[in-house]
């Protein structure tokens, strides 16, 4: 498994580059600051050992040994440096760390001779001791611990930087999620677009955010003028292929063999089944207006007894919380979903056709149809669901276009709805429409 390190959202990423810019800001901050401190703090060293070491140059030689030994022995505090004779207490270690030797070169150059170093050793608390000479004799200045070792950074200044970091990344967070909303937003209308309910994008946020969405807008303008187009040359093609089809149904009339009519009869009523397919699959596709609640269960009880008078094997079952079910759907759209959920029972399945409302909560209604034929295998139910798609090659020859389903699932999503394929139990096959209620 690959690890991912850099998080998924651009929110995440923004925010994680934010962080990583004032984490190096602030190191190189703390790298500068550290750094100036250091040299200022050996620079104001060296310039008083420096000194003092002058000063003692000129006024050990002319004391008295009671002098020099009242000038070794005065305390000078914790913070000062302390005056020692030469002898065995002098530690033998060179010290190593960078202070020293900076120390060791400043003082060097400062006083134009040579210096000599000592401490305890490592990890001991001994002060650094600086030699020099003294007419013929030679001194030491002990440096105590607190002037050599590093100096820790005010705690105020921590404060200042939480405070300052918490701030930046407020702003950041700010400034990020005035990137990311509209590209968000911009990416629901895309994905709503790509699913067939055209959404338009608010132009919103940086420039080049406002410019893609306007784009899109443009695009979906561009599809909508490009459908229309379609759908009316469609439209008028499939009107036109009427009149013909009804000079031929006359002519049979005139015929005198009935086994030719019938025949004939047949292909007409394919024909015209094939048309009026197409002229449902198109205005299936008309949601230019926003279309009134309708009682669903009125609707469907009506469908089903006109389907009884045709004769036709349909049985209906409403659930008593689907009875008062209202959905924003078109009429002529509902009537075509129902009319092509039956025909399609009837045509590819087996009798009877069962038809079921009920309600998945308060606000779902749930039409199923189910049929008693073979069914639908579970590989092809995507396919069977696309326009002009053809399951079995002998449905080609029965007056069928594969715009049945097709038909159902455009008007089920542009109602918000959704249409899926099951197996029924004890075989067939199930249709279930599913609708936002009202």
């Amino acid at each position: 498994m690959t690890l991912r390190v850099l998080p998924s959202s651009l929110a995440g990423r923004t925010v994680l580059l934010v962080i990583a810019v004032i984490a190096v800001a602030e190191f190189a901050t703390f790298s500068l600051l550290g750094h100036f401190r250091r040299t200022s703090h050996v620079n104001q060293t060296v310039q008083l050992i420096a000194g003092q070491v002058r000063l003692l140059q000129i006024v050990l030689p002319g004391l008295d040994q009671a002098a020099r030994q009242a000038l070794s022995e005065a305390d000078a505090g914790e913070q000062g440096l302390q005056l020692r004779p030469d002898g065995s207490n002098v530690p033998r270690y060179e010290p190593q760390f960078p202070f020293a030797r900076r120390l060791s070169g400043d003082l060097a150059e400062r006083l134009g001779e040579p210096v000599l170093l000592r401490h305890g050793g490592r990890g001991q608390r001994t002060g650094l001791w600086i030699g020099f000479m003294a007419g013929s004799e030679r001194w030491w200045l002990l440096l105590p611990p607190p002037r050599f070792e590093p100096q820790a950074l005010p705690s105020d200044l921590w404060s200042f930087l939480a405070v300052t970091l918490i701030a930046v990344l407020l702003i950041a967070g700010l400034f990020v999620r005035g990137i990311v909303r509209p590209l968000a937003r911009l990416g629901e209308a895309v994905a709503a677009t790509g699913d067939g309910a055209a959404r338009a994008a608010t132009p919103e946020g940086p420039l080049e955010v406002r410019r893609l969405a306007e784009r899109h807008n443009t695009m979906l303008g561009q599809l909508a003028s490009a459908a229309a187009e379609r759908r009316e040359m469609l439209a008028g093609l499939t009107h036109d292929l009427r009149a013909p089809l009804t000079r031929l149904r006359l002519r049979l009339e005139l015929l005198e063999s009935d086994t030719d009519r019938a025949g004939l009869v047949r292909d007409l009523d394919d024909m015209e089944r094939i048309v009026g397919q197409c002229l449902a699959f198109l205005r299936s596709d008309d949601t230019d207006r926003a279309p009134a609640p309708l009682a669903l269960a009125t609707l469907l009880i009506d469908e089903v007894a006109r389907q009884r008078e045709l004769g036709r094997p349909v049985e209906v079952k409403v659930s008593e919380a689907a009875a008062q079910c209202r959905v924003a759907i078109d009429a002529g759209n509902l009537q075509r979903l129902l009319d092509n959920l039956i025909d399609n029972a009837l045509q590819h399945g087996a009798p009877p056709v069962e038809v079921d409302l009920s309600m998945a909560g308060a606000s779902l209604a749930t039409l199923r149809v189910r049929d008693h034929g073979p069914g639908i295998a579970g590989a092809d139910r995507e396919r069977a669901l696309e326009p002009f798609a053809q399951i079995e090659p002998a449905r080609a020859t029965d007056g069928s276009c594969g715009l049945g389903l097709a038909i159902v699932r455009r008007i089920a999503t542009g109602c918000g709805g959704e249409l899926t394929l099951e197996d029924a139990p004890g075989g067939g096959l199930e249709v279930i429409v599913r609708l936002p209620a009202c």
